[in-house]
């Protein structure tokens, strides 16, 4: 009878054991290494444009208040994208961690026009046109991931940069009042966003991701003249972010 107990914990213990080491044991596909791809889909832009009374002279407080109302406008574009991406990461176990670049277009153009009559003087009229411009973003963000069979999931987030012009062009009838601003800059932002990759064979990965980023605010001043050498001036902003999803495929340099 003791030897059938002994020989039962051992069992019991080696089952453990084999069980604790399954549970334990490495991914079949190893995605370290380096790798580049590319990526196809589409990035809504979505910016906030706002004209304001900078210096009150040639608009009064009243105009100011109507002026601030119709100069804030949302711009927003669905548009086809496309990019390229490229990093390493080293496998530990299940655990992904990883440095990625990359760069995909915006195509961002769009343009909006209000025209009103003065409150303070309906016979005369005024024009804000407000232009919002970018045509690409390139990012570096650190992956961290989780690996499974074939499988591989993974969060991210970094550093991201974008070229933003902004354009606006004020005009009336009142006393030829006239204002114009283009202005572009190079925006440093912020990403953040999750994927996930399929291992193919000879080191080919499907590759599916949804990135958020946000690269604040462009602004900028305006001199407006006019017939009555009144002067004064307009203050201009726009903020940029953009929501990417996009797919393609990506290839590791050792394989799987």
């Amino acid at each position: 009878m003791l030897g059938y107990k002994a020989s039962l914990v051992a069992c019991l213990i080696g089952g453990m054991s084999s069980g604790a080491a399954l549970a334990q044991s490495a991914p079949t596909v190893d995605w370290s290494g380096f790798y580049v791809g590319g990526l196809v889909g589409a990035t809504n832009s979505q910016t906030q444009a706002k004209t304001t009374v900078g210096y009150q002279k040639y608009l009064n407080a009243t105009d100011a208040a109507q002026m601030a109302r119709a100069g804030d406008s949302g711009l927003a574009q669905w548009q086809p994208s496309a990019g390229l991406v490229g990093g390493y990461g080293k496998q530990f176990g299940h655990i992904l961690l990883g440095l990625e670049a990359s760069a995909n277009s915006i195509y961002l153009n769009d343009e909006r026009t209000v025209s009103e009559n003065y409150v303070t003087a309906p016979a005369s009229r005024f024009i804000l046109r407000q232009s919002v411009r970018a045509d690409w973003m390139a990012s570096l963000r650190p992956r961290l991931g989780w690996a499974e069979d074939n499988w591989l999931g993974y969060v991210t987030g970094g550093l991201s940069v974008t070229q933003l012009k902004l354009d606006t062009l004020f005009v009336d009838n009142a006393w030829s009042g006239y204002s114009k601003s283009s202005d572009t800059e190079i925006r440093t932002g912020w990403s953040l966003g999750l994927g996930g990759e399929y291992a193919l064979s000879g080191g080919w990965a499907l590759r599916g991701e949804y990135l958020y980023t946000n690269f604040g605010a462009l602004k900028s001043m305006s001199e407006t003249t006019s017939t009555n050498d009144s002067g004064g001036s307009l203050a201009h902003k726009a903020d940029l972010d953009t929501h990417a999803v996009m797919v393609g495929l990506t290839y590791r340099f050792k394989g799987f």
